[in-house]
């Protein structure tokens, strides 16, 4: 464990272990965060998941900051993850590192 690791990273890379080098595909929900995607997708683990916005290591500017108008998404891209937020009566956070953007909404690459 390093110290920008936080438990919930240490616990998720543990649990997926088994999985590491195999192309699964792990989904996360709420506890997903932009290093937690990094380290999985070098083990060869695609990552998918809902994310708080205010979650340590997440995409700065991601998230309850964005402005999205009900219906509405955008996306940010940081190499390979995609950030994506998504307004219904609130906003849906999520990462991917395995899906392309989205095709339709408004895009944001702030």
């Amino acid at each position: 464990m390093t110290p920008s690791m936080t438990a919930t990273h240490v616990t998720v890379t543990g649990l997926a272990a088994r999985i590491e080098h195999v192309g699964h595909k792990l989904y996360i929900d709420n506890f997903v965060s932009s290093p937690l995607c990094d380290d999985l997708h070098t083990k060869t683990v695609n990552c998918y998941g809902t994310g708080r916005p205010n979650r340590k290591g997440m995409l700065k500017n991601f998230g309850h900051i964005m402005k999205v108008k009900s219906g509405d998404l955008k996306t940010k891209l940081k190499g390979n993850l995609r950030a994506i937020v998504w307004k219904d009566k609130q906003n849906v956070n999520i990462l991917t590192k395995m899906h392309s953007p989205p095709l339709e909404g408004n895009f944001g690459d702030e």
